[in-house]
């Protein structure tokens, strides 16, 4: 099920079940993310709901209640340990030895684990890798 489908199911169910603060907030969240296509990417789905989290954490603008919804929609994240094994099987899969392979392995990563790690803390440990390799 893709993210704007769980949005979607989620509304409904708000709505069936007379949640009207979470069904207008998950209306909010769909209006939101569906500005620019009425069935938009995961990725820009997350990356909509990212913003949204950063931004309420600036202005505190959110309620812990609509910062849980939001969290439902947001992949688990990984840890800095499993983000570091991750990046480490990558250089030694691809046999990358130096800085310039930077951009690649950050291809790969939001590729293949779309949302669910800090690309700060990602670029720091990459950097990091291939400096000491």
């Amino acid at each position: 099920m893709t993210l704007i489908e769980q949005i979607n199911r989620d509304f409904i169910i708000a709505y069936k079940a007379k949640e009207l603060i979470k069904k207008d907030f998950i209306g909010l969240l769909k209006s939101e993310v569906t500005k620019e296509s009425k069935i938009p990417e995961d990725t820009y789905i997350i990356s909509k709901i990212k913003s949204m989290i950063k931004n309420a954490e600036a202005t505190n603008s959110l309620t812990e209640f609509e910062l849980n919804i939001l969290n439902e929609y947001l992949p688990n994240q990984l840890s800095e340990e499993e983000l570091g094994l991750i990046i480490t099987i990558c250089i030694t899969t691809n046999g990358y030895s130096d800085i310039n392979k930077m951009g690649k392995i950050m291809s790969w990563l939001k590729f293949n684990y779309i949302g669910q790690y800090d690309g700060k803390i990602a670029s720091n440990l990459i950097k990091k890798m291939l400096t000491n390799a």
